[in-house]
Order: structure tokens, then C-alpha cells, then sequence
């Protein structure tokens, strides 16, 4: 891979991972208004990830053969944890809408890197590598909530 084409890919995943962070956050406040006005937190998350599955296999359905064919085994494993842990997080977070502020709740979501950065340094310790600068990014992200969660009291 060229340095430029590596560029191009690193810029490409800021942008995305922005626009995540779009999504989530909007998903934060129309979350709110869904388990106050709506529907409980369990139909909220099932109507959702039905949404939400309907909507990606409109975009990336047509990669779903060729891509069955070719994955090993061992992908459908991690697929399914993955699955897994999105299906319990989005139901934990219309279950912690329904009873916390939005102000709070999201922050505390917020705090998932810090999750993702304790497992990559446990399961992924060939592909990257945890520095100090990350644990200090962390640390300010865990300090953050801190102050949200105080400042809301």
C-alpha cells in the first residue's frame, strides 16, 4: 500500500469515525424522546435494530454472497460476539435513557473507547499497540465524565 493510499484511508476513517459520533449522539437525544413519549426501552431497541438492520443490508446487501462465500469460519464467531455485545449495548442504552438524563447518559456511553482500548490491549496486542499517550487520552476522557456527571448534580 502506497503512503498515500494509507493517508487517504487514516483520513477516511476520522471522517467515519466522526460521523459515528454524529449518529450516536443524535441516536442519544431521539432515544430520549422515544422512551419518554413513545415506547419502552425494549421496544425501543428492538424497532431500532430492526431499522437499523432493514437499512444496512439496503446499503451493503449486495456484498452478503460473495462475502459468506469467502469468510472463514472463525469470522462468524467474532461476527456474532459482535452482534451480541451491539445488541445488549443499544438495549442498556434506551434502558439507561428511560430512567437517566440524556446529559448523563451520553457521556457515560462516551466512555466506551475506554473499554475498547482495555480489550485491544488484551486480545489485539499483535495488531496495536496501547501507549502512554492513549492511556492519558483515556484518562482525560474518564476525568470528563467526571466533571459532566458532577456539574449535573
Amino acid at each position: 500500500m502506497t503512503t498515500a493510499s494509507a493517508g487517504r484511508r487514516l483520513w477516511l476513517g476520522y471522517a467515519a469515525s466522526l460521523g459515528a459520533a454524529a449518529c450516536y449522539g443524535s441516536v442519544a437525544v431521539v432515544g430520549r424522546k422515544i422512551v419518554s413519549d413513545f415506547a419502552p426501552p425494549i421496544v425501543a431497541t428492538s424497532f431500532s435494530m430492526m431499522f437499523g438492520t432493514a437499512i444496512v443490508l439496503a446499503v451493503f446487501g449486495r456484498y452478503v454472497n460473495s462475502d459468506m462465500k469467502t469468510a472463514p469460519g472463525r469470522a462468524w464467531l467474532f461476527a456474532g460476539a459482535a452482534g451480541l455485545a451491539a445488541a445488549w449495548g443499544v438495549s442498556n442504552w434506551y434502558l439507561a435513557l428511560g430512567e437517566a438524563p440524556v446529559v448523563l447518559v451520553a457521556p457515560l456511553v462516551g466512555t466506551s473507547p475506554l473499554v475498547s482500548i482495555l480489550m485491544m490491549h488484551l486480545f489485539l496486542q499483535r495488531l496495536e499497540k496501547v501507549t502512554w499517550r492513549t492511556v492519558f487520552g483515556a484518562m482525560m476522557v474518564v476525568g470528563g465524565v467526571v466533571l459532566v456527571a458532577l456539574g449535573n448534580r
